[in-house]
């Protein structure tokens, strides 16, 4: 697992390489459809810069993670009321901001950045406040370069031929799959106290195993089950860590990654297979 410092640098490079990319878009540009369904270039921007990340981990590192003026209270967490929150917040910063998106965004990065390179070693695990439960600041800066590098792959991608995200950031990506794997598979009333497992082999940038356990009460990932027999998995799938993300992300549909090649079943039950993309919700 990478070292904190090793993850501030990749922060720092994944944010200047998209903030390049970024300064040398043409006004239409920024208004050309992202990947995130009815966001434009602008509207993701608008999104990243919304983010109150700073306040909350300076507050963390003080050994405050209670909510905000105004934030609802973890126990009072709703995804969908969390998602049109983001989607509202994000549209008002770009309305805002207009013309100074960028420099603005640029800026909330960069001291974004310089925070974390001042956490002590020993604060690593103080807590900070996240609608969603609180979350320690490792695990905050990881979340934030998988937010960076998934927005961003959401704006290069359709702009870009090929583009791909990087093998560090893949790596985050995956570490921070739990939470996104909540809002594309929701909870199925159908299965009735049942539970479905399936299991992704992923083949690169490393070798791991990551399983996703669907039922009618919830949906959640356990990360490199150990000793998890093959049979312990209703499907088994192969793939590179890019993709996964992409699908528990909402970005790539599981039937098309399947239709595409991407994703491989290399095991178990062929009728849950062909049925796992109905179970697919979206990011």
């Amino acid at each position: 697992m990478p070292t904190a410092t090793q993850d501030i640098d990749l922060l720092e490079h994944e944010a200047e390489s998209l903030l390049n990319f970024l300064r040398n878009l043409s006004g239409e540009s920024w208004q050309a459809a992202s990947a995130c369904a009815g966001w434009t270039i602008a509207d993701v921007i608008g999104h990243l810069t919304s983010v109150d990340l700073s306040s909350r981990l300076l507050r963390g590192l003080d050994g405050d993670y209670s909510p905000p003026e105004g934030a609802p209270a973890p126990g009072q967490h709703d995804e969908d009321a969390f998602a049109q929150s983001i989607y509202r917040r994000a549209i008002d910063a770009r309305q805002r901001l207009g013309d100074e998106l960028l420099d603005d965004f640029t800026e909330r990065i960069n001291e974004t950045v310089a925070l974390f390179r001042q956490v002590r070693p020993d604060q690593w695990d103080n807590l900070v406040y996240w609608p969603p439960g609180p979350m320690s600041a490792r695990i905050l800066l990881t979340q934030r370069i998988a937010e960076l590098t998934m927005h961003g792959w959401d704006i290069r991608s359709r702009l870009e031929d090929g583009y791909r995200l990087s093998d560090g950031s893949v790596i985050a990506l995956l570490e921070t799959v739990d939470r996104a794997a909540r809002r594309a598979f929701r909870p199925d009333p159908l299965l009735a106290g049942r539970s479905l497992r399936y299991r992704f082999r992923i083949t690169h940038p490393e070798q791991r195993v990551m399983d996703l356990i669907l039922s009618d009460d919830v949906a959640r990932i356990i990360y490199d089950p150990a000793g998890a027999p093959e049979a312990a998995a209703d499907v088994t799938f192969e793939c590179e860590g890019e993709t996964c993300v992409l699908v528990m992300y909402g970005r790539l549909t599981p039937d098309a990654a399947v239709g595409a090649r991407r994703l491989s079943v290399v095991g178990g039950e062929v009728y849950l297979a062909a049925t796992f993309g109905d179970r697919f919700v979206g990011g």
